[in-house]
């Protein structure tokens, strides 16, 4: 009887392996397959670079807009686009500067935005800067003096590059808001892991100079 047992538990343990895979169901595996590939480190890097390209798109909407700028009831398009080009800067080169080192930046960043190293703050900017894109002129309507094929058409928004771009960086920050409550790990510590070099962990936001 032990020879039998013996014999038959490969058969037992095999039969085992399959029922537990086909009692796995479809979402638990797909969930699996989603957790072993969306890690921490390159969930960070996409909205880094998801980050980068709403900045240009940002800073394109501003140019639009100044080049439709043409008369002088239209300085109030000018200013916004001059602030949400200094908004698309600060978090480019937040960005850029967590791949790229450049510490008396870095140090300017955290002492004067340092909302920006934290999820739920950079959220809030995020949202204010979505909403800076909708009153904007980007791309803008066409001019009749331009050549006799253009045509005024009411029905299509003179700025739906910049509704867009606003559309984008809202689903943003409702993306970092959600994996922020439903997987904190994601971003755990954001703001510790991106000190400039030489800048021990809560001390000054100053670069300690090296020892001579």
């Amino acid at each position: 009887v032990v020879g039998l047992t013996l014999e038959s538990a490969p058969c037992l343990s095999l039969h085992a392996r399959q029922a537990e895979h086909v009692s796995m169901s479809e979402p638990a595996w797909m969930s699996a397959c989603c957790a072993a590939c969306i890690t921490p480190r390159c969930f960070k890097r996409f909205l880094s670079l998801w980050n980068v390209v709403m900045s240009g798109m940002m800073g394109l909407c501003s140019v639009m807009t100044i080049t439709n700028v043409d008369e002088a009831n239209d300085t109030d398009d000018l200013f916004v686009s001059l602030y949400n080009f200094i908004f698309a800067f600060l978090l480019c080169s937040y960005e850029v500067t967590k791949y790229f080192p450049y510490p008396t930046l870095h140090n300017m960043l955290r002492r004067y935005f340092g909302f920006l190293f934290f999820s739920f703050s950079r959220s809030t900017y995020l949202v204010f800067c979505a909403f800076l894109q909708f009153g904007l002129n980007a791309p803008g309507s066409c001019k009749q003096s331009d050549d006799d094929a253009c045509v005024d058409d009411k029905d299509v928004n003179n700025n739906w590059l910049g509704i867009m771009t606003g559309l984008c960086l809202l689903l943003e920050a409702l993306l970092v808001v959600g994996v922020q409550f439903k997987s904190p790990h994601m971003l755990k510590e954001e703001a510790k892991q991106e000190l400039p070099p030489g800048q021990p962990p809560g001390g000054d936001l100053e670069v300690s100079n090296p020892p001579v």
